[in-house]
């Protein structure tokens, strides 16, 4: 995409965003349904459900003291509808959340929104932290765009992610673009992504797939500023008998019909001076590909054995 000299950072985010919506296949099918579903699992290996994803976290974090009534949950994704599935499925297990990302997901709210987050803990409760980058799938099998109710077609996914990326290729192809003042909160945070994805420019522009390679590159981008605001907070902020569990990741967002999913690439308990007290990654990725009959089915013979 062409962009002129004069046009603002704005016009060219949202036509660089938007350039191929109501593309594609609208109306759903079976057939739709599972190659849907197919395609997410091939693409991004090692993806659970959403509501499993939920489930196995309460199994995972229980026997750590993470209980639901005293656990806070906190969470950084994107302001896109689309990413509120997730969270529900979350809230269904441990209530309100604490919200403090903004656009793509990054956690903008930074150390003033931690520092609350920290305050808010019940006194020897528990914290959980989720965070993330979001990309859609739609049912043509298209990285990057997803099906949204009441349009015709399906329109990017994440827009945030993919405008960055289209500023990537920009300013590579020795385009020169105005960039408007960081410090102004009309375009802040996109140019904020803009700016940390050019550090993966390489990886992207050479990758098989620059749509499939843009989330993992948002991901590592969010965790590094993740890592600093927790760098700065803790343990200033947080209680010294507070455990924090860190789960990072890719939401998978998919049309209506067919599961949301998330890619774990981080699991982790740390103290509240931010040291690893526990790695759990494995552990979640096992227990949210269990077959959740068989397990309910386990669980209703157990019960039954003990009436009996």
């Amino acid at each position: 995409m062409t962009m002129r000299r004069n046009e603002s950072m704005h016009t060219f985010t949202m036509e660089a965003a938007f350039a191929h919506d109501g593309e594609g296949t609208a109306n759903t099918s079976p057939s739709s349904v599972v190659s849907v579903m197919a395609n997410a699992k091939s693409t991004f290996p090692g993806i659970v459900t959403a509501r499993q994803l939920a489930r196995s976290l309460d199994v995972i974090l229980e026997p750590h003291g993470f209980k639901k009534e005293t656990t806070l949950l906190a969470t950084s994704f994107c302001c896109d509808e689309v990413s509120r599935d997730t969270e529900d499925e979350l809230r269904d297990i441990y209530g309100q959340n604490f919200s403090f990302g903004g656009i793509g997901g990054f956690p903008f709210s930074g150390c003033t929104a931690i520092g609350a987050l920290c305050h808010h803990v019940a006194p020897n409760g528990q914290c959980l932290i989720v965070y993330g980058p979001h990309v859609g799938i739609d049912f043509d099998g298209v990285v990057g765009k997803v099906n949204r109710p009441g349009h015709q077609g399906s329109g990017a996914c994440c827009n945030t992610a993919l405008a960055s990326l289209e500023y990537v290729k920009a300013v590579k192809e020795g385009r020169t673009i105005h960039s408007p003042d960081p410090s102004d909160p009309m375009t802040a945070q996109q140019v904020f992504v803009n700016n940390a994805l050019l550090e993966h420019s390489d990886r992207l522009l050479q990758a098989d797939n620059s749509a499939v390679e843009l989330p993992y590159a948002m991901y590592d981008c969010m965790d590094s500023l993740l890592k600093r605001i927790l760098d700065k907070c803790l343990p200033r902020d947080l209680p010294e008998n507070v455990p924090v569990a860190l789960l990072g990741g890719v939401q998978v967002n998919t049309p209506e019909g067919t599961p949301e999913y998330f890619l774990p690439k981080k699991f982790e308990i740390v103290n509240h001076k931010g040291e690893v007290l526990q790695d759990l990654l494995s552990a979640l990725i096992d227990e949210g590909n269990k077959n959740v009959k068989q397990i309910m089915l386990h669980k209703r013979r157990i019960e039954n054995a003990e009436k009996a």
